[in-house]
């Protein structure tokens, strides 16, 4: 009618068609994109659910170590307290019986020395040697035990040692890492008081 050949449009509609068709491109690229935001931040959040769950397991198993150390140390200390209270009891079950012993031996030797002086006179001898020989033996018993304490003292000073080296260290990772140490310190305070 307006004077076109037919199947011909106007310029207008091609104009309309092709903008629109831009603007699908457009909202269809803007989709990909958005998309593409959302993997990226997902991805993210991942990773720090995966960062933050590695930190908490190694913190957890730090608390576990940390944990059976202060008890080892618990333990020692109970066990080194218990020896000496035990060699306490004995040392005075000794100086009682040795006494006991001494005592009944210079007994005997008074009420059979009337009579027998002369045999009582290498009695005597016999007697004084076998408590002299008993005492040497409390004696180097005592040594043995000393030495024995000394030993656990030192192994008990090298744990010690070794445990301000592994806080140390520890305490310098955390600060290494950009960690707040302050949980840590107030665990290691915490088990050090335990330990006085």
């Amino acid at each position: 009618e307006d004077g076109r050949p037919s199947g011909v449009f106007p310029l207008e509609c091609l104009h309309f068609s092709f903008l629109r068709h831009c603007f699908v491109q457009v909202a269809h690229l803007m989709a990909l994109r958005k998309n593409e935001n959302e993997r990226i931040a997902g991805q993210v959040r991942e990773a720090e659910e995966k960062r933050d769950a590695e930190i908490s397991a190694k913190n957890e198993r730090l608390r576990q170590e940390l944990e059976k150390i202060r008890l080892s140390h618990a333990a020692q200390k109970k066990e080194l307290e218990m020896q000496r209270e035990r060699e306490r009891q004995a040392d005075a079950e000794d100086a009682a019986r040795l006494l006991s012993e001494y005592q009944a031996a210079t007994e005997a030797e008074r009420e059979n020395d009337a009579a027998r002086r002369g045999k009582n006179i290498s009695l005597k001898k016999y007697h004084v040697k076998q408590i002299h020989d008993k005492m040497r033996r409390a004696a180097s018993e005592k040594v043995q035990e000393l030495e024995e304490q000394a030993d656990l003292r030192a192994q008990l000073a090298e744990e010690e040692r070794l445990f301000e080296q592994y806080s140390e260290a520890l305490i310098a990772q955390y600060r290494a890492d950009g960690k707040d140490v302050k949980p840590l310190l107030m665990e290691l305070a915490r088990i050090k008081s335990d330990r006085r």
